[in-house]
């Protein structure tokens, strides 16, 4: 099965306020977490994460997958 095939899978994200930064969790894979000065910075920090996540995964072996991004407020 090609890339293109698989359908996008969409992941959530936890923004959370600590100590005066932000840090976004990908609630659907341990271990995916990041941080920034502001929301912003969070969430592309996380997407950045999430890509590497998903990359690792790849190389162990795991599923391949798409990912689309969505981040309600």
């Amino acid at each position: 099965m090609d890339d293109l095939d698989v359908p996008p899978r969409r992941y959530h994200l936890a923004l959370h306020r600590v100590k005066g930064c932000y840090v976004a969790a990908v609630t659907d894979l341990p271990g995916c977490i990041a941080r920034g000065e502001s929301e912003v910075e969070a969430v592309e920090n996380a997407r950045i994460a999430l890509r590497c996540w998903l990359g690792i995964a790849r190389i162990l072996g795991r599923e391949t997958v798409l990912v689309d991004l969505e981040i309600a407020p």
